[in-house]
């Protein structure tokens, strides 16, 4: 019996999350229908939300509740209906606060902004939205600060000051620069537009508003008929009274299909100064009565606002007041209960205390003497250890690092002697080719030993670390012995080497001499590499005060952009190794152990190079 109900439990909680996330999904479908055709068809619009609310009742989550409002705000707002958009952004912002939403309170503020600016509270509007913007741009969302930017815009417009305004609404463009399929590039336009004629730019106003007119994917009715007006009025200021007054009969008729009130104010107050300058004066007469009668609506309908909002800002602090005296009062019960427990555990404790206190003070002093001593041997032994395992790690890290450069300088040499010895194999050569064979293989080997000597000794100097040791060494000697030893490779291909150092240039360089070897072998090393037959790889010198250049140019195949970046960057990682012209492998070890080497010596390294044209590195060194 106990686990049927427990498996009923379970069945009717599964049932309730699925309930609940199709109602979600179910509202945000509503929502996304509602913001698409908010601006042409109003009504549809607000059935859509209605919908929606009443699926966000059922489900008393405060997050959707406060979308499903905000959005109910914003269609009256557009459609003109300000009483109700006002009631609808103060629930929005409510609900998110519950639901710690910051976008979607941000939002509901945001819209109480807009519903002040409507009522002329323009400097109440600009404090709302300065706080908007601080939240969106904290938040990261850059279609929020451009409505914050632009509804700043607007409301600095109207308060006069042209150029703030035209600040605000050009940052609002930057931030819209991501999201050009948003309605508010063409809001926007249209209150750039306004300014500029405001300030007597009368063409670039025009262009803006026809810019509006034309944008057919964006286009809707509200901007359509600000975009008309403001045309009409720009008509008007340049005597074309014709065709303002066409212009202005186009904006009534889109503002009468909308129902917005502000712009209904708007026109019908230009069409009375239009048919007054063409002397028909009924006309002139009905629509000034119908501008006074907007105006007024909007008046009394600001009026109305102000005092709901008294009334809310009182409620609202009535409801503060409350929850803190019901805090207050539950603090209160709350300490006295913990109180009088305490009051009892401490009379008990007491008594004990007094029982156990003089036996075993003594006993108690001498056992945390004895402790002390022993976590003090403890964290000595505890240091020690850790100590010697970090010698330990350093230690391997060394080893490990001595190992993989032996064993990269040692890979070219065994390849070309293991060459030389697999040709004799399979019968490559004749009696006299054979002894050349010899005395070349011979020399290898020869020098072979020679590095593997100097990379031991070099190794056993370095095992407590790898620190350089510079001296002053002439590079020129250095190239040398390093050609030497890659003579085998060089004669291989029929490359041309042309290493040209003159009598006292460069002079000697400060550098640790192993290192220097290293780096020298790895990039002559590269360029035979990447040099196809019968190339050439040339070796140079510059010097001035400070440093010694040695250059190592190629006639290869060169290294693409990608490469280039990896090699003169800061980045210590390994470079993916590339096959040379002959097949020849690598491990991508080289170029790392140049960067490494050089930085301790505190040389610099940089490559040029355009695929296919060859490639040439520049070493710069310290002067001795």
């Amino acid at each position: 019996m106990p686990c049927r109900c427990i498996f009923f439990i379970l069945r009717v909680a599964i049932c309730f999350s699925v309930s609940l996330a199709q109602a979600s999904d179910r509202i945000d479908s509503l929502l996304e229908k509602a913001s698409a055709i908010q601006y042409d068809q109003k009504e549809e619009s607000l059935a859509l939300v209605k919908q929606a609310l009443s699926l966000g009742i059922a489900t008393d989550d405060p997050l959707l509740l406060a979308r499903i409002h905000n959005q109910a705000g914003r269609v009256h707002y557009i459609s003109g209906g300000y009483n109700k958009a006002l009631e609808h952004f103060a629930v929005a912002k409510n609900f998110g606060d519950q639901a710690n939403a910051i976008k979607e309170s941000l939002y509901a503020t945001n819209g109480r902004a807009l519903i002040q600016m409507v009522d002329k509270e323009y400097e109440e509007a600009i404090q709302l939205l300065k706080e908007c913007l601080e939240g969106n741009t904290s938040l990261g969302d850059s279609l929020g600060v451009a409505k914050n930017l632009f509804n700043l815009g607007i409301a600095y417009d109207e308060l006069g000051d042209l150029k703030l305004s035209m600040d605000h609404l050009e940052r609002a463009m930057v931030f819209l620069e991501a999201d050009r399929k948003s309605v508010l590039n063409l809001m926007v336009k249209n209150r750039m537009a306004r300014v500029y004629h405001e300030r007597g730019v009368l063409d670039r106003a025009e262009e803006l508003y026809l810019e509006v007119l034309y944008d057919d994917l964006l286009l809707t009715n509200w901007e359509k008929s600000f975009a008309l007006t403001g045309l009409a009025a720009i008509h008007f200021d340049k005597g074309d009274i014709e065709y303002a007054l066409e212009l202005g009969k186009q904006a009534l008729e889109i503002a009468e299909s909308h129902g917005a009130h502000w712009d209904l104010q708007q026109i019908t107050g230009l069409l009375s100064r239009i048919y007054s300058e063409l002397a028909i004066f009924d006309k002139a007469f009905f629509h000034l009565q119908a501008h006074k009668a907007y105006s007024d609506s909007l008046y009394d309908a600001a009026k109305n606002r102000q005092m709901a909002r008294l009334q809310l800002n009182l409620t609202q602090t009535d409801n503060q007041r409350l929850r803190a005296e019901k805090e207050r009062d539950n603090t209160l019960i709350q300490q006295h209960y913990k109180l009088m427990g305490f009051l009892v555990v401490l009379v008990v404790l007491l008594a004990g205390m007094l029982y156990f206190f003089a036996k075993h003070l003594r006993l108690k002093e001498h056992f945390n003497r004895s402790l002390e001593k022993k976590n003090n041997a403890i964290r000595q032994q505890k240091d020690l250890i850790t100590q010697q395992n970090q010698s330990l790690k350093e230690l391997n890290h060394v080893r490990t690092r001595l190992l993989s450069i032996i064993s990269h300088d040692l890979r070219s040499p065994i390849n070309a002697i293991k060459q030389l010895l697999e040709m004799k194999g399979k019968g490559y050569f004749s009696e006299k080719e054979e002894q050349d064979v010899f005395a070349l293989l011979s020399g290898q080997v020869q020098n072979t030993e020679g590095l593997l000597n100097d990379l031991l000794e070099w190794a056993n100097t370095q095992m407590d670390g790898m620190d350089a040791k510079p001296t002053g060494v002439d590079v020129t000697e250095m190239v040398d012995r390093v050609l030497e030893h890659l003579n085998f490779q060089v004669r291989t291909k029929f490359l041309e080497i042309r290493h040209q150092g003159a009598s006292g240039l460069p002079g000697l360089a400060l550098v640790d001499k192993n290192h220097l070897k290293i780096i020298i072998q790895n990039l002559i090393g590269n360029a035979i590499k990447f040099t196809p037959e019968y190339g050439r790889i040339s070796i140079f010198y510059e010097e001035d005060e400070r440093f010694v250049y040695c250059h190592i140019k190629d006639s290869g195949v060169g290294i693409d952009e990608v490469h280039q970046n990896l090699i003169n960057g800061e980045d210590e990682g390994r470079i993916p190794s590339m096959v040379g012209t002959a097949n020849e492998k690598g491990t991508g070890l080289g170029l790392l152990l140049v960067k490494q080497f050089l930085t301790l010596n505190g040389g610099r390294m940089d490559v040029q190079s355009l695929s296919g044209l060859g490639t040439q590195f520049t070493l710069q060194l310290k002067k001795a």
